[in-house]
């Protein structure tokens, strides 16, 4: 690996780690709006189906947001790949650092298995909270 392509590549990774940190924080906004939705609505007296629908919005939303985060790190993993070749194996114009966009359009999934990524993000430990107890709030309440 030439030290002009390995250079190309660490930038690629530090932009990529950069934006995957940004997105957690990006997450948590969300959460916090989630959660001020809730507040608004007992001090406004929106029906509770509107806060659910809000609320669950807000969910649906971070899910996609994650899977933007999965995909950032499958990118910085496939990078710390090729930063671990050798010289002989990088020479391949597919392996080049400037691909990442490319590849990525390549491994896209079919509509039908993005939605199912969303959901599934949507549905991990650390995105479904503060949700589900928002919701069983407003019903509650």
């Amino acid at each position: 690996m030439t030290t002009v392509s390995k250079q190309l590549l660490l930038q690629q990774w530090q932009t990529l780690h950069n934006n995957h940190e940004c997105y957690e924080n990006y997450a948590l906004i969300i959460k916090l709006v989630a959660t001020a939705i809730t507040l608004l609505s007992f001090t406004f007296s929106l029906t509770a189906l509107v806060a659910l629908l809000l609320i669950a919005v807000l969910w649906l939303q971070e899910g996609i947001w994650k899977t933007f985060q999965c995909r950032t790190a499958n990118a910085i993993m496939l990078i710390e790949d090729k930063l671990a070749l050798n010289e002989a194996e990088q020479t391949s114009e597919s392996m080049q650092p400037y691909l990442m966009y490319k590849q990525w359009q390549i491994n896209r999934p079919t509509s039908k298995a993005l939605i199912s990524q969303y959901v599934s993000n949507s549905l991990k430990p650390t995105v479904l909270y503060p949700y589900f107890p928002l919701m069983l709030v407003v019903i509650i309440f």
